[in-house]
């Protein structure tokens, strides 16, 4: 029995962490290797939360410093990887679809017992002496009634965090796109769950080069 439940526990952790199956799409025709800097784009903020913008860009740069790029962050100008020795620069852009930190819920209940009624019927027998008859029944019957009872309280209960964002890249000069692909993960805490639904991006850029 504990086997199964740690079994369902897992399936569902396995459901809420899970980011899209789905490849990005790539145009094939461009060659990636001609390219030698990656710029990032400025990230704006989700509408539900002011510096989210901010959070992910730095998700971002951490990610692709994991993976050995040089990365150079600058105050008045765009955060720019260094790829390679090719001459192309390429402009990735983000946009932050979803964006919800975990939040603690109390939600009101009511339970109403109704109550219930119940009988008890009993059964004897008694042989006439006089006559010598055969034995004779009687019944008797006990009813009892249970008050019914409301209870009213409240639960609490917690959301998870859920962030989701569209990575596309771009031609810096010409503006033509030649990868894109959208990402979404669900997490008990904020910062984890961006740099989960990060990660796995920067890692299907990382085989491009």
């Amino acid at each position: 029995m504990i086997k199964k439940i740690n079994l369902v526990f897992f399936f569902i952790l396995l459901l809420s962490c899970w980011n899209n199956s789905l490849g990005p799409a790539v145009n094939s025709k461009y060659n990636f290797k001609e390219v030698g800097i990656l710029e990032i784009d400025d990230i704006n903020d989700h509408s539900s939360l002011s510096g989210s913008g901010e959070m992910v860009l730095s998700s971002l740069t951490y990610n692709f410093l994991k993976y050995g790029y040089n990365v150079n962050i600058s105050d008045s100008e765009n955060s720019t990887i260094t790829l390679g020795a090719g001459s192309k620069v390429l402009l990735l852009s983000c946009v932050i679809t979803e964006f919800s930190d975990s939040k603690m819920i109390v939600v009101p209940f009511r339970h109403e017992d109704k109550g219930y009624t119940k009988t008890v019927v009993t059964q004897s027998s008694k042989e006439d002496e006089e006559e010598k008859s055969e034995p004779s029944q009687s019944q008797t019957s006990t009813t009892t009634t249970h008050a019914g009872k409301v209870k009213e309280g409240e639960r609490i209960t917690y959301t998870q965090s859920r962030v989701g964002v569209i990575l596309k890249m771009t031609v810096k000069n010409t503006g033509d796109l030649v990868w894109s692909n959208s990402y979404w993960y669900s997490g008990l805490e904020i910062q984890r769950t961006i740099e989960s639904c990060v990660k796995t991006g920067v890692s299907q850029i990382n085989k491009l080069f």
